[in-house]
């Protein structure tokens, strides 16, 4: 009989000395009784899910290191950083949601964030003394500089002073795109931050520098698969590397931008499509019926190739396009000639290649 109960010792010892799991509990308004509550990962994938009950609702669970996560219930969304063992209040009754956690990550963060706000509060309200002082835009920009890089070391000091934690990746992926648009750069501070890897904003930046890297001028084209006007398999290779210097139009119908330069483009389709030039249009972040409609509307005769937004291949992220219309020319041997070309500019360029 002393023999089971000192075996039972160690496996008592071993069950008490397990994680603790992290706990949740919020509260929210009477209009949210019954509706669901989704807890979602730093990708936006559901973790668990909970009813409301008499204004309320809780979580447990365990987690690996440190993560951010989103309490989701109807429009309503509440940031939660989270390490196991973590006593966390999330009161959505409210906007903005405010979550604590006894002096925590989530203290931490709101600490940070309460600072970066009072400053930017400043910042407006000089912003508009000097305006109504007669001060000129130009003028006021000039004047606030310092106080925005003020802001900028608040930033960059968090990040600093909170590289072992999550707070302080998650703080790294609020200014990122601002702060680093040189992916060596950049992967030299995430190397340094914790948990950097992790963090959703960081990744998307890093690939789309990547992208950027890959598809700059003097680079080969990168291929995507779209659909022609009947509806079939459309491919950029289909056109690029044929041969022929090729002119994309990576355009919407509802851009207004895009429209401004259509003229142009038409005006290099009739004077120069044949042997050794075609425009292509590349519709992207539209509707199919919409892009077809735009395509009678303006005149354009030119092919295209339609990429709708649920496309497995993503044609903007591919070449690194925040913004549109995104003009490039490829080269006959399918190389960026040059990219972000513009009216008058696009067209003697085009002109000078053609010669």
């Amino acid at each position: 009989m002393k023999k089971l109960f000192l075996l039972a010792i160690p496996a008592m010892l071993l069950a008490s000395c397990g994680p603790k799991e992290y706990a949740i509990n919020g509260k929210t308004t009477g209009e949210l009784e019954g509706k669901q509550v989704m807890l979602l990962d730093n990708a936006g994938e559901t973790l668990d899910s909970c009813l409301v009950v008499d204004s309320a609702f809780a979580f447990t669970g365990l987690v690996e290191g440190q993560s951010v996560y989103t309490i989701n219930v109807e429009k309503t969304k509440a940031r939660v950083f989270i390490q196991n063992g973590a006593d966390i209040t999330a009161d959505i009754t409210s906007a903005p949601a405010k979550v604590s956690d006894n002096g925590g990550l989530n203290d931490n963060y709101n600490s940070i964030m309460d600072v970066i706000s009072a400053a930017s509060k400043a910042i407006n309200e000089k912003t508009q003394k000097l305006l109504s002082e007669g001060m000129t835009y130009p003028e006021v920009r000039d004047s606030i500089n310092a106080d925005i890089e003020a802001i900028y070391d608040i930033y960059r000091n968090s990040v600093e002073s909170n590289k072992e934690n999550i707070v302080g990746a998650h703080i790294l992926g609020i200014v990122a795109r601002e702060f680093y648009s040189d992916l060596a750069q950049l992967d030299s501070v995430v190397a340094g931050v914790k948990y950097a890897t992790e963090i959703k904003a960081i990744n998307d930046l890093r690939a789309f520098l990547e992208a950027a890297e890959t598809t700059k001028e003097g680079k080969m084209f990168v291929d995507f698969t779209g659909f022609d006007l009947e509806g079939n398999a459309s491919k950029l290779s289909d056109y690029v590397g044929k041969g022929k210097y090729i002119l994309v139009d990576f355009w919407a119908s509802w851009c207004g931008p895009c429209k401004m330069e259509i003229p142009n483009l038409i005006e290099l389709h009739k004077q120069f499509a044949g042997e050794k030039f075609i425009v292509l249009g590349v519709n992207v972040w539209d509707q199919e019926d919409k892009f077809k409609a735009a395509l009678e509307e303006e005149g354009i005769e030119y092919p295209q190739i339609f990429v709708p937004r649920d496309n497995k291949d993503n044609a903007t992220e591919l070449y690194s396009i925040q913004g549109i219309p995104q003009i490039m020319l490829f080269g006959p041997d399918g190389t960026i000639v040059k990219r972000n070309l513009r009216g008058e500019e696009m067209k003697i360029f085009v002109a000078d290649q053609l010669k």
